[in-house]
């Protein structure tokens, strides 16, 4: 009774499997050079839809922010006088700059 019950499980998974590769071989692959890579695609209509506008209070962070820091990030200050070869880099857990050293 085993052997019977494993033979018709076994056919019952060909049965399904088959028409999915058959599927699988025969459509074309999605080509992302249809869209702009920023566009959203639908598959089934191989519509593009542009990404909704950015809302009015959205504020860009400022070029010299890192993406970790908070928008009201300060700008770097000037390296030290006494150490002109330092860099300011950001720090998440004082939230404040610091210099590393060359």
């Amino acid at each position: 009774m085993t052997r019977f019950v494993c033979r018709v499980v076994a056919d019952v998974v060909a049965v399904a499997l088959v028409p999915i590769a058959a599927v699988t071989v025969a459509t074309p692959g999605i080509s992302s050079a249809q869209c702009d890579p920023n566009w959203s695609r639908n598959v089934w209509t191989n519509e593009c839809k542009p990404p909704p506008p950015v809302p009015e209070w959205w504020t860009p962070r400022p070029a010299y922010a890192p993406p970790f820091a908070p928008e009201w990030i300060p700008p770097p200050p000037p390296a030290p006088p006494w150490q002109p070869g330092d860099v300011p880099v950001w720090n998440g857990g004082i939230q404040q700059w610091v210099f590393i050293g060359h």
